[in-house]
């Protein structure tokens, strides 16, 4: 006999009760407000993620500073957030691969299923969502709460060895350098050429050296020089005298130079310093035009490709291949409680690599 859907639900203790603490945006360009909200209900094909950590990435800011503007979209109020870790509290009655308890992230990008690009395997370039755009954290509510729903579909296993906190910024800053490196083509033996140690350099500089490659940092920071060495890189460039290029061709040049950078002169520069048959990957939304010189990347068979993040594979690689090669995000930890101060830290660049919210007090 088939039960309706409420009646197939299995709850935790937590998710009995039908309340949760969560930061909501009610306005853009406003502070977020802690509020008690209504614990999401989930459908037949959903599950329920009790959060234990959420990343806080710079597209949050973008979010709350309006630009969902440019997609005549106005999701408020919103419940930011999509870097999400934890545990699955509740599943739907036609879910039969999870059930409460396993661990998981989310996938936050629900593409269509239907367009070319969703059917080939690379949802992140759904071209359905470039009109009706269904993002967690972004147009639907996200992971700034104790709980989260997602299609049971986009729940992430997640390896049993990754602590919540380091797992929880592989689910946009890890997912976008690995799915960057795997598209450029990098091999090893080859020369990766991570330009800004930031969120996403620190990141990449690891992964890039897993990957068997030989690792150049680009850096404006003396600082970071050495722990840039730390994290794996072989060679450590300044960016600070607009010498960048000459730099990177006296070692050899970049196979693949990964820009994290929102430096539009560095961009410029770097690219004096791509090898033949190298490839250019752009990660950072920099406005702004490039300077491209056709008869320089005929000559050399160069190519400047753009990278936003990657696919639900890709996910699934990267969360193992960073549990093989010990590879950690740095981060900082909140109560939930602080995340205006957690967005006002990282708009001043004070959050030094990966901001981490923990919703649950317990």
């Amino acid at each position: 006999m088939l039960l309706n859907a409420c009646e197939h639900l299995t709850l935790g203790n937590h998710a009995k009760r039908n309340r949760m603490k969560a930061a909501v945006l009610e306005y853009v360009q406003q502070p977020l407000t802690i509020k008690d909200v209504p614990t999401p209900t989930i459908g037949d094909q959903d599950v329920l993620i009790r959060v234990h950590a959420c990343g806080v990435c710079h597209t949050d800011l973008h979010i709350a500073d309006g630009l969902l503007s440019s997609f005549a979209t106005n999701p408020f109020p919103l419940i930011p957030g999509h870097e999400v870790a934890g545990t699955v509290e509740a599943v739907g009655a036609r879910v039969d691969h999870l059930k409460p308890g396993d661990r998981v992230g989310a996938y936050w990008w629900f593409g269509c299923g239907r367009c070319r690009c969703c059917l080939s395997g690379q949802e992140q370039a759904c071209i359905t969502s470039q009109s009706d755009l269904r993002a967690a954290g972004l147009t639907l509510d996200g992971g700034y709460a104790e709980y989260m729903k997602v299609p049971a579909a986009y729940a992430m296993r997640l390896p049993a060895e990754l602590d919540f906190v380091v797992a929880a910024p592989f689910f946009c800053a890890g997912l976008t350098m690995y799915a960057a490196l795997k598209n450029s083509g990098l091999r090893a033996g080859q020369r990766a050429v991570v330009v800004g140690i930031g969120g996403l350099g620190h990141l990449a500089i690891q992964i890039a050296r897993a990957f068997g490659a030989e690792v150049v940092a680009v850096t404006s920071t003396d600082e970071k020089c050495e722990l840039a060495k730390q994290l794996g890189a072989h060679h450590v460039v300044s960016a600070t005298d607009g010498s960048v290029g000459k730099q990177l061709l006296d070692l050899g040049g970049g196979d693949v130079v990964l820009s994290t950078t929102l430096d539009f002169q560095t961009i410029r520069e770097v690219m004096r310093g791509l090898s033949p048959l190298g490839t250019l990957v752009l990660t950072g939304m920099t406005p702004g035009r490039l300077p491209l010189d056709p008869r320089t990347f005929i000559l050399g068979q160069q190519r400047v490709i753009g990278i936003n993040f990657g696919s639900r594979q890709d996910l699934h690689e990267v969360l193992q291949f960073a549990f093989r090669h010990n590879i950690h995000p740095m981060v900082e930890t909140y109560p939930l409680e602080e995340i205006n101060t957690v967005h006002q830290r990282l708009k001043k660049n004070e959050v030094r690599f990966r901001a981490v919210v923990t919703p649950q007090s317990e």
